[in-house]
């Protein structure tokens, strides 16, 4: 048995034609699709990445108040108060790593403006990818500094 068509054949050519043509995309349009992803990238990571590097400032934050706390405990109990972290409860004098790893902890020497009986200043020195948003300081005056990050 032999099927055949009801169109004629010339219109079944070109039906068999628009078919063939319309199959997938042509490369100017994936290149152009590339392209606007590309500029998307290009515009929403580096906006991500200092949302990120924000988000983990509170890490440096929540370090800093922290230790100011023990400080004033360490005050209160030896009237005087330290460069030593040990002294507070660290686990090291110095550059003791925060919660979260993106800044270390530590404590500036006594000054002729700052002696350590009276005063304390705590810096978080940003580590990895912290360090484009750079240090983080409080004393024991409560100044944080710079004030534009807390």
């Amino acid at each position: 048995m032999l099927i055949t068509s009801t169109l004629p054949q010339s219109q079944c050519h070109l039906k068999a034609k628009r078919l063939s043509q319309s199959k997938g995309f042509s490369l100017i349009e994936v290149l152009i699709v590339i392209a606007i992803v590309g500029i998307l990238a290009a515009v929403a990571l580096p906006s991500y990445q200092d949302s990120v590097r924000k988000g983990n400032r509170s890490d440096g934050q929540a370090a800093l108040l922290e230790a100011a706390s023990r400080m004033e405990r360490f005050f209160y109990d030896n009237n005087t108060y330290t460069t030593n972290l040990t002294d507070i409860g660290y686990s090291a004098e110095k550059d003791v790593a925060t919660s979260e790893g993106h800044y270390e902890l530590s404590v500036a020497g006594a000054t002729a403006a700052c002696p350590i009986t009276t005063c304390f200043s705590l810096s978080a020195v940003a580590v990895n990818a912290q360090v484009k948003d750079g240090n983080l300081t409080l004393n024991s005056l409560g100044q944080k500094i710079p004030a534009d990050k807390w």
